[in-house]
């Protein structure tokens, strides 16, 4: 860590809809870990223009030995390429976790995600979002993230976590991560941190999705979060939201044309590919065992 810079020393950064919530809950319980006000500022994509101050609003002060957690999906979004630049710039000792979920399951999580719960998504289905435009799958390709990681951090400071590993035992991956940047094990927040798992939910009127989205824009949010604390914000998530009906991962392949199941196909292929040689590479040099973890072939055969 470095107490000059007001940049992150931690960052969880992807993948989106593989586990960050509930890993960066776990890492959050941590004494010495001291996480942004809102899980995800954004500050290196969405928000950069607004500046250091802004993003130092959502920290404590710098104190000896506590580690600021910024667990910011978007920075490996293909709309922000200049993100990890301007991460590493500012904190170029960053510890960076990355989360691997199979590539097509996670493309259309993300997809269900967007459309039910944000209302962002207009497309139907999962196959004419893509038609539209290929960021789902862009995503989740694997080979060009941890490319771009690669490219940006030594892979000392790297750590790559296959989901399976995340949802067997959240807690023991956050001992890996508080292990290698040199903190004490975490403590275990039970069965609360289960209460962050992202599942896809529905508001279950215009007018509240409308008012959640007003006061997650507004200056005051930071303050409210901090006030109510993140585990009563999900409370009040989970009494405003419902579970809604969508279609199975079968059904929305389905709707993809020939040639989009077989770009997927490649997609897959290629992403599936990456993550288990980094993983294989990792685990020799950490003593882990997490390739296990990682499917042997593309999901959409």
């Amino acid at each position: 860590m470095d107490p000059r810079t007001p940049g992150p020393d931690l960052v969880v950064l992807g993948a989106a809809r593989s586990g960050t919530s509930l890993l960066a809950a776990h890492l959050s319980a941590h004494p010495d870990i001291d996480a942004s006000a809102v899980k995800e500022p954004n500050y290196f994509s969405r928000h950069y223009d607004r500046g250091p101050e802004w993003y130092e609003g959502y920290f404590a002060a710098r104190a000896p030995q506590r580690f600021r957690l910024d667990a910011s999906v978007s920075y490996t979004f293909p709309q922000f390429p200049e993100a990890l630049g301007r991460l590493a710039a500012v904190s170029p000792s960053a510890f960076a976790v990355y989360i691997v979920r199979d590539p097509l399951q996670r493309a259309v999580s993300h997809y269900q995600y967007y459309r039910h719960y944000f209302a962002h998504e207009e497309a139907p289905d999962f196959g004419s979002a893509l038609r539209r435009d290929s960021y789902y799958a862009d995503v989740s390709d694997y080979r060009r993230w941890l490319g771009a990681l690669a490219d940006t951090f030594p892979r000392e400071q790297v750590l790559v976590v296959p989901f399976p590993a995340v949802t067997r035992s959240t807690h023991a991956v956050a001992e890996v991560v508080c292990s290698l940047v040199g903190l004490a094990p975490p403590p275990d927040p039970g069965r609360e941190a289960q209460e962050h798992r992202n599942n896809v939910v529905a508001f279950r009127s215009d007018r509240i999705r409308r008012a959640t989205r007003t006061l997650r824009h507004s200056r005051a949010y930071p303050a409210v979060r901090r006030a109510l604390g993140a585990t009563t914000l999900r409370r009040i998530r989970s009494a405003v939201t419902t579970v809604p009906e969508t279609p199975t991962f079968e059904e929305a392949l389905a709707t993809c044309d020939a040639r989009q199941r077989e770009a997927l196909e490649q997609l897959s292929a290629r992403a599936s590919e990456a993550a288990r040689e980094w993983l294989a590479e990792q685990d020799v040099r950490l003593g882990l065992d997490w390739v296990s973890d990682w499917p042997n072939g593309p999901s959409t055969t």
